[in-house]
C-alpha cells in the first residue's frame, strides 16, 4: 500500500517539477500523497510547504503566483522563494508548523514576479499537514489572487465616496446658493427644489412637488409660463422664462426660469434641472427706465457692433413712422436715405478697428427718413455701452423740424418786432415834429399876413408884387401846417390789426427774444401768469413791442446792481381789464425823471433816444389802457400796464 502511494506522489511530483525522476521523494512526502495528487490535480491556485525547510512544491493554477520563479521555485524552501515577503510569511509559517491553521480574506503583499515590485491581495487558507497529533510535516495553503476584485472595490468604494462628497456638496450648494435649485422628471414634475423655495414662497414640499408650482404664477403669466414649459418639454430643448411668482408675504415678484434636460445615451430625458433667481429689483428698474424712456420726447435707437436695431422706443415709432416689430432685427440703414445710408455699415467698421470717434459722444445734425421715405432734419447723439464681450449703441434723436420752424417764426417776429419799432419809433418822431413844427408855422403865416397889407401900400408896382408874394408864402406855410397835421393824425391812428390773443403766449414769444444771452448776465428770471386770465383784444405785434421794450429796459438797469431779479407778472385788474407787471431790481429811476418819463426825447440812457417809453405810452393808450411806473418795494422799478379784455363778441367775430 506504502509503495502504491508512492508511486502517485512520485508521478505527481514528476508533473508538477517537468522531469522523470527515480529517486525516492522528499522524507515524509509520501505520507501526503493522497493530497498531494489531489492538489496537482486541482484548479484552484495551492501549495505544500514540506518538512523543516518549508520546500514549496505547487500545481499549474499556482504557476501565474509565481511568474519568472517558475520552474525554479519547485522544492525550495518557501521563504527563499519569496525574499521580498519574507517578514510577512516567516510568521505565518511558524505558527502553522506549530499546528495552527490561518485563513486570511485579504491580504496585501508587495511582490516581484519577474515585472518589478508590484501590490497584489491574496485571500487564503494555511492548515497544518501531519499525523493526528503528532508532529507537524508540512503546511497546505489554498489561495487566490484578489488584486483586481480589490482594486475594483477600491474604485468603487473611491467612486461611492467621492459621490457622497458631491451629493453633501450639492445639498450644501443648493442650501448656500441665491438661486432656487430644482429638478424635474422626464414629464416636467418636480421631484425636488432647493430649501430656498420653501423660504421664498411659504409651501411645503407635498403642495410644491409635481405641478403644485404652478399655482403661484401670477394669473396674467400662467397660460404663457405653462405654454412655453410645455413646448420645452416636447421639444427637449433649454427653456428660459420671467414671470411673477406669489411669495410668503402675498406679493408677487419677478423671477427669471431656466432650465435644460440631462439626456440618456438613448436620446431621452434622465432628469430637468432648473434655477430660479430673484430678478424683481433688476425688472422693475428695467421697467421704471423704460417707462421713462417711453415718456422722454427724444427718440432712442439701440444697436449692436454690427448695425442691428435692438430697441426702438414709442418716441422713435412716432417719429419715424415704423412699429416696433418692424425695425427691430434690422438693419439701422433702414432709418437712413443717402448718402447716410451706404456709408453707415464702413463707420462701424472704421471705429471698431481704429477707434475714431465721429458721431459717438459728439451731437451733430444729421438727415433722418421715415417710413413713407420722407426725409426731416435731427440731432443725433450716440453713446456707447459695453455689455460683457458685447458693444451697443444708444442713439438719442430729437426732430428738429418743429425747431425750425420755431427758428423761422422766431425770424418772423423778429423782423415784425422791428418793422413795428421803427414804424412806431418813426411815427413818435412825426407826430413831436408835427405838434412842434406846427405852431412856427403859424406864426411865420401870421406874421406874413401881417405884413403883407403893409407892402401893398407902398407907391410903385413893386410893392404891390412883393405882397403877393408874402402873401402866397403865408399861404404855403399854413399847406405846410395842414400836411404835417394830416401826417400826425396818420400816423397816430396807424394800421392796427386787432384780434383776441392769449396774453401768456404774448408774453413768453416777447420774452423769447427779450431775454437772450440774460444767463451770461446773470439775471433771474421769475413769470407769473395767471392761467385762467382771459384773451385781450390786441394788435398781437404792437403789445409784443411794448412787452420787448419794458424787458429790455429792466435787464439793462440791472447791469450794475448786486441783485439781478425779472419778474413778469399778469393778472386781473377788474371786470374789463388785465394789468401787466415788469418789475426789476436795479437802481430805480431819478425823481427829476420820473415825471416826464413817457414824454418823447426823455431818456435816463447815454446813449437812448429816449423814445421808447413814448411809444409804449402810445400803443397802451391806444389799445383802451394806461401805463405807468412806480418804485419797487424790494428795489428797483415796476411797470405797469393794462389792457382791454376781449368782449363775447369779439371772441365769437374772430372765430
Amino acid at each position: 500500500m506504502a509503495h502504491a502511494m508512492s508511486s502517485v506522489v512520485e508521478r505527481a511530483v514528476d508533473s508538477a517539477t517537468g522531469r522523470r525522476t527515480s529517486s525516492s521523494l522528499p522524507e515524509g512526502l509520501d505520507r501526503a500523497g493522497l493530497l498531494f495528487s489531489t492538489m496537482m490535480a486541482s484548479r484552484q491556485p495551492m501549495f505544500l510547504a514540506w518538512g523543516p525547510s518549508a520546500r514549496l512544491y505547487y500545481n499549474d493554477a499556482y504557476i501565474p503566483f509565481l511568474g519568472s520563479k517558475h520552474p525554479s521555485a519547485t522544492g525550495r524552501p518557501l521563504l527563499d522563494v519569496w525574499p521580498e515577503i519574507r517578514d510577512e510569511l516567516a510568521p505565518l509559517v511558524e505558527r502553522v508548523f506549530r499546528g495552527e491553521a490561518i485563513q486570511m480574506d485579504d491580504i496585501a503583499l508587495t511582490i516581484d514576479r519577474g515585472r518589478g515590485p508590484e501590490e497584489t491581495h491574496y485571500a487564503f487558507s494555511y492548515t497544518p499537514v501531519g499525523e493526528p497529533g503528532g508532529t507537524v510535516l508540512g503546511l497546505f495553503c489554498a489561495c487566490a489572487e484578489t488584486t483586481e476584485q480589490v482594486r475594483v472595490l477600491r474604485l468603487r468604494d473611491e467612486a461611492e465616496t467621492a459621490l457622497r462628497e458631491s451629493d453633501d456638496n450639492y445639498r450644501h450648494v443648493v442650501a448656500l446658493s441665491p438661486q432656487i435649485l430644482w429638478a424635474a422628471d422626464a414629464q416636467g414634475h418636480i421631484v425636488s427644489a432647493g430649501p430656498r423655495w420653501f423660504d421664498v414662497t411659504g409651501m411645503t414640499e407635498d403642495e410644491a412637488l409635481g405641478d403644485g408650482w404652478a399655482r403661484m404664477l401670477h394669473p396674467d403669466d400662467i397660460a404663457s409660463t405653462l405654454e412655453a414649459w410645455r413646448h420645452s418639454i416636447e421639444t427637449r430643448r433649454p427653456v428660459d422664462l420671467e414671470y411673477r411668482l406669489r411669495v410668503r408675504d402675498g406679493r408677487f415678484r419677478w423671477f427669471r426660469a431656466y432650465a435644460a434636460p440631462r439626456m440618456a445615451p438613448d436620446g431621452g430625458v434622465v432628469r430637468w434641472y432648473g434655477l430660479l433667481e430673484d430678478i424683481h429689483e433688476r425688472k422693475v428698474g428695467e421697467e421704471h427706465l423704460r417707462s421713462i424712456l417711453e415718456t422722454v420726447p427724444d427718440a432712442m435707437v439701440v444697436i449692436d457692433a454690427k448695425g442691428t436695431i435692438r430697441s426702438f422706443s414709442k418716441a422713435a415709432e412716432r417719429l419715424f413712422g415704423f412699429g416696433r416689430t418692424e425695425v427691430v432685427g434690422e438693419n439701422v440703414r433702414l432709418l437712413m436715405p443717402e448718402p447716410y445710408r451706404s456709408a453707415h455699415d464702413g463707420f462701424l467698421t472704421r471705429y471698431e478697428e481704429t477707434g475714431e470717434r465721429r458721431v459717438i459722444g459728439v451731437g451733430r445734425v444729421v438727415l433722418g427718413r421715415r417710413r413713407d421715405g420722407s426725409t426731416f432734419p435731427m440731432e443725433l447723439s450716440v453713446g456707447e455701452v459695453p455689455t460683457g464681450d458685447a458693444r451697443h449703441f444708444i442713439g438719442f434723436i430729437r426732430d428738429l423740424t418743429e425747431n425750425r420752424r420755431a427758428e423761422e417764426r422766431f425770424s418772423q417776429i423778429q423782423g415784425e418786432l422791428l418793422h413795428v419799432s421803427r414804424y412806431t419809433a418813426l411815427g413818435e418822431m412825426a407826430s413831436t415834429l408835427a405838434h412842434e413844427l406846427n405852431q412856427p408855422l403859424t406864426a411865420i403865416s401870421n406874421y406874413l399876413r401881417g405884413c403883407a397889407p403893409l407892402l401893398s401900400s407902398l407907391p410903385g408896382q413893386g410893392g404891390e408884387l412883393v405882397s403877393e408874394a408874402i402873401e402866397e408864402a403865408a399861404h404855403q406855410a399854413l399847406r405846410a401846417g395842414r400836411i404835417i397835421r394830416s401826417m400826425r393824425e396818420f400816423v397816430t391812428r396807424g394800421e392796427s390789426r386787432r384780434q383776441s390773443e392769449a396774453l401768456p403766449q404774448l408774453v413768453e414769444e416777447a420774452s423769447a427774444l427779450a431775454l437772450v444771452g440774460i444767463r451770461e448776465k446773470g439775471v433771474r428770471v421769475a413769470f407769473r401768469l395767471d392761467p385762467t386770465l382771459p384773451s385781450v383784444w390786441v394788435d398781437r405785434v404792437q403789445i409784443q413791442q411794448v412787452l420787448l421794450n419794458l424787458m429790455r429796459n429792466a435787464v439793462e438797469a440791472m447791469e450794475a446792481a448786486p441783485r439781478r431779479e425779472l419778474t413778469v407778472t399778469a393778472s386781473s385788474a377788474g371786470a374789463d381789464l388785465v394789468e401787466i407787471l415788469v418789475a426789476d431790481t436795479g437802481p430805480g429811476i431819478d425823481p427829476a425823471v420820473a415825471s416826464k418819463l413817457f414824454q418823447p426825447f426823455v431818456t435816463t440812457k447815454r446813449d437812448g433816444m429816449g423814445v421808447g417809453l413814448s411809444i409804449c405810452r402810445t400803443i397802451v393808450e391806444a389799445h383802451g389802457g394806461q401805463i405807468s411806473a412806480m418804485p419797487n418795494t424790494e428795489g428797483g422799478t415796476v411797470f405797469r400796464f393794462t389792457l382791454r379784455r376781449s368782449s363775447p363778441r369779439e371772441i365769437a367775430h374772430a372765430f
